[in-house]
């Protein structure tokens, strides 16, 4: 869990927004207009863009099941990822973001989400980055 935890961390997504919410089969998937990550063995951001990914995917495979605090899909900020438990093969995550409407009215979403992994995928040329 320690591991998965650490390459969630590895994951900047402030000033950033969710372009797509998909479900898809037993997947759900959060398309970012840009996924950054950490440079390798600092904490924070600072503006690394080396390993930036355009149009990435945070993907939730093989979900087990998801619950949300609204009706309304995350479309705009992802705040957090938290794994708050693991259970045999199966994580609980927690993500906490927003829907902003076309009124410009922001509403914070909490899902919960029971996968067997999350990885991010880039579409350019179709890897996955999981670490």
């Amino acid at each position: 869990m320690e591991e998965l935890q650490n390459f969630i961390q590895s994951i900047y997504l402030g000033d950033r927004f969710c372009e797509q919410f998909i479900i898809d089969n037993n997947k759900i998937l959060f398309q970012i207009n840009v996924i950054s990550r950490l440079k390798k063995g600092t904490k924070e951001w600072n503006y690394y863009s080396e390993e930036d990914i355009e149009h990435g995917y945070l993907v939730f495979d093989e979900v087990i099941n998801f619950t949300s605090s609204s009706e309304l899909p995350i479309n705009d900020e992802i705040y957090e990822i938290e794994i708050l438990e693991k259970i045999g093969e199966i994580y609980t995550f927690v993500i906490y973001g927003c829907n902003v409407s076309d009124e410009n009215f922001s509403t914070e979403i909490e899902l919960r989400i029971k996968a067997k992994s999350f990885y991010v995928f880039n579409p350019k040329d179709n890897s996955i980055v999981a670490e």
